[in-house]
C-alpha cells in the first residue's frame, strides 16, 4: 500500500458505513432529488482534487525519483480510465454522460491508484482505473437498496475504490516497474501477495467499522449527534 489506500480509503468506507448505520438517514433521503448545490464547484473541486493528488502519490516516494515520476504517471492515466469507465456506465444506463459522473469518476480513479501508484505498469494502471470508474458507478446504488444514507458516497467509491486497488496490487504488481516490491498473481503466478492484500483489506475494514460503530453508539447514546 503505496500512498493509503487502506489507512484512508478502506478505512474512510468502513467508517462511514458505521456511521450512516448509527446516524440514520436525512429527512427527506429518497424523496427529495438532494442534487449537489453547484455543478461547477464540484468540477472546481475535482479539478483541485486531481491536481492535489500528484503530490499525495508522488510524494510519497519522499525524494525526486524513478518510483516518484511512475506514481505521478499512473495517478494521471487511471484518473482517466475511471472517469471514462464511469461515463461509459452512465451513457448504458442513463443513455446520457453527466459531469458529475465524470468528477465522481476521477476521484474514484484517484483513490484505487493510490495504493498501487508505485507497483503497477501505466497500462495496469488504466486498467485498474478503469475497473474503478465502473463497478463504483454501479456501486453507488447499494445504498438504495440496503436503505444507508451515505451523502457523498464514501463507501460506494472510497471504500470500494480503495478495494479494487489493493486487490490491483495483488493481481498486477511487477517488479519491472518496482524491484523492490512483490509480483502479483497475473503477473508471477503466485498468489501470495494478493492473500497479503486481501488479509490488509478485511483487517482494516473490520476493525474501523467496529471501532467507528462501538465510539458512534455511545456519542448516540449519550450526547447524541443531532439536536
Amino acid at each position: 500500500d503505496f500512498a493509503g489506500g487502506t489507512a484512508v480509503h478502506i478505512n474512510a468506507g468502513a467508517a462511514g458505513l458505521a456511521l450512516a448505520i448509527v446516524l440514520g438517514k436525512r429527512i427527506g433521503w429518497r424523496k427529495d432529488p438532494m442534487r449537489p448545490h453547484s455543478l461547477p464547484l464540484v468540477m472546481l473541486g475535482s479539478g483541485l482534487l486531481w491536481f492535489g493528488w500528484f503530490g499525495f502519490n508522488a510524494g510519497s516516494s519522499l525524494g525526486a525519483n524513478g518510483i516518484a515520476g511512475l506514481a505521478f504517471m499512473n495517478t494521471q492515466v487511471a484518473t482517466a480510465g475511471a472517469v471514462l469507465g464511469w461515463l461509459l456506465v452512465e451513457k448504458i444506463r442513463n443513455g446520457h454522460a453527466t459531469s458529475l459522473g465524470a468528477a465522481s469518476g476521477a476521484v474514484a480513479g484517484l483513490v484505487a491508484i493510490t495504493p498501487a501508484c508505485a507497483f503497477v505498469a501505466p497500462w495496469a494502471a488504466v486498467v485498474i482505473g478503469l475497473i474503478s470508474g465502473i463497478l463504483c458507478s454501479l456501486a453507488v446504488g447499494i445504498k438504495y437498496k440496503f436503505g444507508f444514507d451515505d451523502s457523498l458516497d464514501v463507501v460506494g467509491v472510497h471504500g470500494i475504490s480503495g478495494i479494487i486497488g489493493m486487490l490491483g496490487i495483488g493481481l498486477l504488481a511487477t517488479a519491472t516497474v518496482n524491484a523492490t516490491g512483490m509480483e502479483g498473481l497475473l503477473i508471477s503466478g503466485s498468489s501470495e501477495l494478493l492473500t497479503h492484500q486481501i488479509i490488509a483489506i478485511v483487517a482494516v475494514a473490520a476493525f474501523s467499522f467496529t471501532a467507528t460503530w462501538i465510539i458512534a453508539t455511545l456519542i448516540q447514546r449519550t450526547i447524541g449527534f443531532r439536536s
